[in-house]
């Protein structure tokens, strides 16, 4: 990509995140959205959902797209399954991690251990822990129809790999609808969620076999 093509790119980026960030304005009363997310992750038993994956990144010319299928089950047993464009798992089940790349399990020591660095991470995501954690500093936000929280990290541990991370939640029915996680500000990979079922019953073979 030539300087005046990247450049164009990063001028988009961030007019485009202004734009969306015009959509939403602080919440008022934050505790309260806090104390409402908290009870409701805490009521979340298990969750399921299909994915869209978008990494934007400096080393791509375009974004590049994911699909896949989430499963969570309370309070630490997670499992990403992406389906396209290759197949992959990554399954956390409490201390345990494990990964697979189209049916064969990856004992590569380097992408485990980058993997064990975010899996607390995840943990703490969908437990809703964060909200009560001071590893972060949340910003709330509101429109009509959705939360926006704004997580920026105060721990060093995570700041080393992650500046922001964003979640947003619909106004309805408290559920997650998009998760971006942001490595610097062109840096980002966005999971956009639909086809949520909660509180459905989910073997714990989902957690122990890839």
């Amino acid at each position: 990509m030539n300087r005046m093509a990247k450049l164009f790119l990063i001028v988009l980026f961030f007019w485009s995140s202004f734009v969306y960030a015009q959509d939403y304005k602080k919440i008022q009363d934050p505790a309260a959205c806090s104390k409402s997310l908290k009870a409701k992750m805490e009521k979340t038993k298990s969750l399921s959902a299909d994915f869209k994956e978008t990494t934007v990144s400096e080393m791509f010319d375009n974004p590049q797209k994911a699909d896949g299928k989430f499963w969570y089950k309370q309070k630490d047993k997670i499992r990403w399954e992406h389906t396209s464009p290759k197949k992959q798992v990554i399954m956390i089940n409490g201390e345990k991690v494990k990964m697979s790349e189209n049916g064969k399990e990856v004992s590569n020591a380097t992408s485990k251990m980058i993997v064990k660095k975010v899996q607390g991470l995840m943990v703490k995501m969908m437990s809703g822990d964060f909200l009560s954690s001071k590893e972060f500093k949340i910003s709330y936000y509101e429109n009509t129809s959705n939360y926006k929280l704004v997580l920026t990290p105060v721990s060093s541990k995570i700041s080393k790999y992650v500046e922001k991370i964003e979640l947003v939640f619909s106004k309805k029915d408290l559920l997650i609808k998009e998760l971006s996680i942001f490595e610097s500000d062109t840096e980002k990979v966005v999971y956009s969620f639909s086809n949520i079922q909660e509180n459905q019953s989910i073997q714990d073979a989902k957690f122990t076999t890839l």
